[in-house]
């Protein structure tokens, strides 16, 4: 069967499954190639933690993870001292986590690094269809994130 054959939305599945796993390859050794080494979940995490979700709880429901395996990341973060983790004031239960001045400044690198490959890829499309790829990917991403198993 040549591709012809095939029909096009099995051709576009294929596609958008091959190209999403080679993006995400990318930014993981663009991440591993800083100067201090993430991951692509402890970049996430120093993101979040530095956009305001400063608890495990709302790390895991963010990340779709269980407490021990959010907790587990956390963990090495706080170890390489990018990540500090307090008690609440407001519930001696509960634990704030906030990025070391080591954590923001890995956190900026990895900004920088995804961004500037971002342009790299993208720098020779014109607004319309950088555009219309942005609505496109933004309906995509809802509806896989409605299709994720919050249990």
């Amino acid at each position: 069967m040549n591709n012809a054959d095939v029909p096009t939305a099995q051709r576009f599945g294929e596609m958008l499954l091959s190209f999403s796993g080679r993006i995400y390859r990318l930014q993981t050794e663009i991440l591993a190639g800083l100067p201090v080494p993430l991951t692509i979940r402890q970049y996430r995490i120093l993101r979040r933690v530095d956009a305001g979700h400063t608890s495990l709880m709302a790390l895991c429901r963010l990340a779709h993870r269980n407490p021990p395996t959010m907790s587990e990341s956390v963990n090495k973060l706080v170890r390489q001292g990018l990540l500090t983790r307090e008690t609440d004031e407001s519930d001696r239960r509960a634990m704030v986590l906030a990025l070391t001045p080591a954590g923001r400044a890995a956190a900026e690198a990895g900004s920088l690094a995804l961004e500037k490959f971002s342009s790299e890829l993208t720098g020779e499309l014109d607004d319309d269809v950088r555009a219309n790829l942005l609505a496109f990917m933004r309906r995509l991403y809802q509806e896989t994130e409605d299709r994720l198993d919050y249990g």
